[in-house]
C-alpha cells in the first residue's frame, strides 16, 4: 500500500527528521522516508520517483541543509510537477532559496524547530489533518517516548456521524491552521479596564511596524543551565533596539509574561500594540553557541526574516549585531553603518567568561536581597579583573552600592562614594551609557543636592531618549519624589505603554497619584503592582498606607507577616508592620518593632527614613524630626523622598521641618511646580 505521505529532507538533518517521522507515525500517519538516507547517502532512485508517484502530500523539510541539497530540489520538481500537495515544513529558520520560491509560492508553512517538537507536532498533524490526512487521537504528543508503533495497513470505514464529526473538526482546523503560529490557541480576549493599563483591547487596529516586542528566547539544553546566558543576549537585543532612532521597544518586564503561552504573534501583537515581533531560540554547548531567530508581522503572521547564527560564544557581539542591523532594515528600511552598530555595543566584552559572570550578577541583583547583592558584587568585580573595560560590569557596581544602605549592607556616605566613582568609570568608557546616566542624575540631586544640574540632566535625556524604557522608568522614579507630579506621571505612564506590566512603573506612579491626591488611581496601581510582584516591599508599605488609614487591617496585616517570614531583614517592611499595628490600636506590638529597629541600628545600618517616618505615623513629632536631621546628614536617599510623604501632611508647614530642607538646600526645588 502507497504510504499518504513523502517526506524530502537533506542528508545533513537525518537525525531531526527520523524524530518527526517517529511522532507523525505515532499518530497514525503513514510515512515513506528514504531509510536508506538515515542510515548512509543513498542514490536518487525510481524507488523514490514511484513513492513520489503514490503518496498523497509531500511534507519539504525545509532548512539550510535541504536548500543546498540538489535532490530535495528535484524531489520538489517532481511533486509539482505530478500536482502533488506539497507542505512546507520548517525545521530551522532559513530563507526559501531561489530553486524552491516558484514551487512554494501561496501555500502555508508550518514550523518543527528543535527544542519545541512537543509543541510543533500538534501544528504538523493539524496541518496535515485540513489536508486530508487522519491521525489517531487528538493528543499526539501522549505516546512519545514509546517504540514507534507499526504502520497500519488498513483503516477502518467510519460511520456517517464520524465522518460528519470528522468534517467539521476539518473545518475548524482549516480555519485554526490560517491563524499565525499554528498549534496556539484563541486567549479570551480581556474586557476593557481604566487606570492602570495592563494590556490594549485585542481587537484588530492597525500596528506600528516600528513598536517591536522581543519574546524570551527558548533555552535548548539543560533546564536550568545558561538561563542567565539567554536572558541576558535577549536583553542585549532590548536594549540595543531601544537606542535605535525611531524604533519603541516593549519593555522586558511586559515581554517575560509570554514566556511559554500559548498566544499567536497576533493576540500578543494586538495586545501590546507592537506591528513587529521577535522570537527565537538559543543553544550553547561548551563554547559553542547558536542562535535560531525569526521577525514576524503580527499584523499578517508572515516571517519578515529568519536566519540562525552558529559559531564560537566569542561571536556573541557579532550575532548580536546581525540581528539588529536585520530588524532595523526590515523595519526603518535603513541600514546602520559600522560606527552606528559600534555605539549600540559600545564598551561591550569580548571575553565570554566576563559577559556570563555580569549577566550572572544582574539576575542575582533583581532579586533585592542582601546575599544577592553581595554575590553579585564579588561577580561584577571578576568580570572586571578579566576585563577592566567592561562597562556593565561598572554599572552593576554601582547598582549595588545605590541598593545596599536600604540592604543594611552600607552606610550611605560609603555606598554613595563607591556609586559616583563605578558609574564615572562605565561613562568614561562609553558617555552613551543609559545606566550610568541614570544613575548621574540621582547622585547629583540625592548626593550633590545640585538640584538645578539634575534638571539639566533629566531634561537632556528626556528629549534625547524620548522612547528609552530606562530612561523613562529612572526619570520618572526620581521626579515621583518631588513636586513635579505632572511631569512624573506623564513619564511614568509613557514608560507603561512601552511596559504594561512593569511593577515598578505601577508603584511609582500609584506613588505619584497619592502625593497628588488621587487615591483612587494611587490605589489601582498599587493592588497591579502587587499583583504583578507580591513582595515588593516599597508597593507593601504604600498599601500599608492607604489600607490603614481606610481601617482595613486584617488583610494588610497578614500580607506584611508573609512578607516578613520569606525576609525577616527588611527593615521596611518591619516598620510598615509597626504602623498597621499603631492604627490598628496595637501599640504594644508597635513599640516592639520600633524597638527592634532602633536595636539594629547600633550594629548595622537602618536608614534614618525609615525611623523618621516610623516615628511619624505614630505622632511623635520631634523624634520624626531628629530621624529627619540624621537622614539628610547622612544623605539618606529617603532624604529628599520626605518631604512629600502623606505621613508628612500634617507639618509641611511646620517651621522647623521646612528649615531641614532648607538647611538642605532644595527647598526651593521641591516647592517649584516645574522643571
Amino acid at each position: 500500500m502507497a504510504e499518504e505521505v513523502f517526506i524530502s529532507y537533506g542528508s545533513a538533518d537525518r537525525e531531526r527528521i527520523q524524530d518527526l517521522v517517529t511522532r507523525l507515525r505515532q499518530a497514525g500517519v503513514t510515512v515513506w522516508i528514504d531509510e536508506a538516507g538515515i542510515e548512509g547517502a543513498a542514490m536518487w532512485s525510481e524507488e523514490i520517483v514511484s513513492a513520489i508517484n503514490n503518496c498523497n502530500i509531500l511534507i519539504l523539510a525545509i532548512s539550510t541543509n535541504s536548500a543546498q541539497s540538489k535532490n530535495v530540489v528535484r524531489e520538489l520538481a517532481l511533486a509539482s510537477e505530478d500536482d502533488k500537495t506539497i507542505l512546507p515544513v520548517f525545521i530551522e529558520p532559513t530563507d526559501i532559496p531561489e530553486s524552491m520560491k516558484y514551487q512554494l509560492a501561496g501555500i502555508q508553512r508550518v514550523e518543527y524547530f528543535e527544542g519545541n517538537e512537543d509543541e510543533s507536532i500538534g501544528g504538523v498533524l493539524r496541518a496535515l489533518k485540513r489536508l486530508g490526512i487522519s491521525t489517531d487521537g487528538d493528543t499526539p504528543t501522549q505516546a512519545l517516548g514509546q517504540a514507534p508503533t507499526s504502520k497500519p495497513q488498513t483503516k477502518a470505514k467510519l460511520p456517517a456521524l464520524a465522518l460528519a464529526a470528522i468534517a467539521i473538526v476539518a473545518l475548524l482546523a482549516f480555519i485554526f491552521i490560517l491563524k499565525p503560529g499554528d498549534g496556539q490557541r484563541t486567549a479570551k480576549p480581556s474586557a476593557p479596564t481604566e487606570e492602570p493599563t495592563t494590556s490594549t483591547q485585542p481587537e484588530t487596529k492597525p500596528l506600528d511596524k516600528n513598536r517591536i516586542v522581543i519574546l524570551p528566547f527558548k533555552n535548548i539544553g539543560t533546564p536550568g543551565e545558561n538561563d542567565h546566558i539567554v536572558e541576558g543576549i535577549v536583553d542585549d537585543l532590548n536594549i540595543m533596539l531601544t537606542n535605535v532612532d525611531g524604533l519603541k521597544v516593549i519593555g522586558s518586564v511586559s515581554a517575560k509574561t509570554y514566556r511559554n503561552s500559548d498566544k499567536s504573534p497576533a493576540e500578543i501583537g494586538q495586545e501590546l500594540n507592537a506591528g513587529t515581533l521577535l522570537q527565537g531560540s538559543i543553544q550553547k554547548s561548551g563554547t559553542g553557541l547558536k542562535i535560531n531567530v525569526r521577525l514576524i508581522d503580527t499584523a499578517s503572521s508572515e516571517n519578515i526574516w529568519a536566519n540562525s547564527f552558529s559559531g564560537n560564544e566569542t561571536d556573541r557581539s557579532k550575532f548580536q549585531q546581525e540581528i539588529i542591523q536585520s530588524i532595523v532594515n526590515k523595519t526603518k528600511g535603513t541600514i546602520l553603518n559600522q560606527s552606528e552598530l559600534g555605539s549600540l555595543t559600545q564598551g561591550d566584552t569580548q571575553s565570554a567568561e566576563a559577559y556570563n559572570l555580569v549577566k550572572e550578577g544582574l539576575e542575582l541583583l533583581g532579586k533585592g536581597s542582601r546575599e544577592a547583592n553581595r554575590n553579585a558584587t564579588q561577580l561584577f568585580l571578576k568580570a572586571i579583573d578579566l576585563d577592566p573595560n567592561y562597562v556593565n560590569a561598572y554599572s552593576g557596581l554601582a547598582r549595588c552600592a545605590l541598593q545596599s544602605p536600604a540592604l543594611s549592607l552600607n552606610y550611605p556616605n560609603d555606598a554613595n562614594t563607591m556609586a559616583k566613582k563605578y558609574s564615572d568609570e562605565a561613562l568614561k568608557l562609553n558617555p552613551s551609557h543609559i545606566d550610568s546616566k541614570t544613575t548621574r542624575v540621582a547622585l547629583t540631586l540625592q548626593v550633590d543636592r545640585d538640584t538645578t544640574k539634575a534638571m539639566e540632566l533629566t531634561q537632556e535625556l528626556l528629549k534625547k531618549h524620548p522612547n528609552n524604557l530606562r530612561v523613562l522608568q529612572q526619570i520618572g522614579t526620581i521626579l515621583s519624589f518631588s513636586s513635579k507630579t505632572d511631569l512624573a506621571i506623564s513619564t511614568l505612564k509613557k514608560g507603561l505603554e512601552l511596559d504594561p506590566k512593569n511593577a515598578n512603573l505601577h508603584q511609582h506612579l500609584a506613588f505619584t497619584y497619592l502625593v497628588s491626591g488621587e487615591e483612587k488611581l494611587a490605589e489601582a496601581h498599587n493592588q497591579k503592582a502587587l499583583e504583578l510582584n507580591p513582595n515588593y516591599q516599597f508597593a507593601l508599605h504604600i498599601r500599608s498606607l492607604i489600607i490603614s488609614e481606610q481601617q482595613r487591617y486584617g488583610s494588610i496585616e497578614e500580607q506584611l507577616l508573609r512578607a516578613i517570614e520569606a525576609d525577616d531583614q527588611n527593615p521596611v517592611t518591619v516598620m510598615s508592620l509597626g504602623i498597621v499595628y499603631w492604627r490598628a490600636g496595637k501599640t504594644e506590638e508597635s513599640y516592639k518593632l520600633l524597638a527592634e529597629l532602633l536595636d539594629r541600628r547600633n550594629f548595622e545600618y537602618i536608614k534614618g527614613g525609615i525611623l523618621t517616618r516610623f516615628y511619624m505615623a505614630i505622632g511623635e513629632k520631634e523624634k520624626a524630626f531628629k530621624w529627619l536631621k540624621k537622614s539628610c546628614d547622612e544623605k539618606d536617599f529617603d532624604f529628599i523622598n520626605m518631604f512629600y510623604w502623606p505621613l508628612y501632611d500634617s507639618v509641611r508647614d511646620d517651621p522647623e521641618f521646612i528649615r531641614i530642607f532648607k538647611d538642605a538646600g532644595v527647598y526651593g526645588y521641591l516647592i517649584k511646580k516645574e522643571l
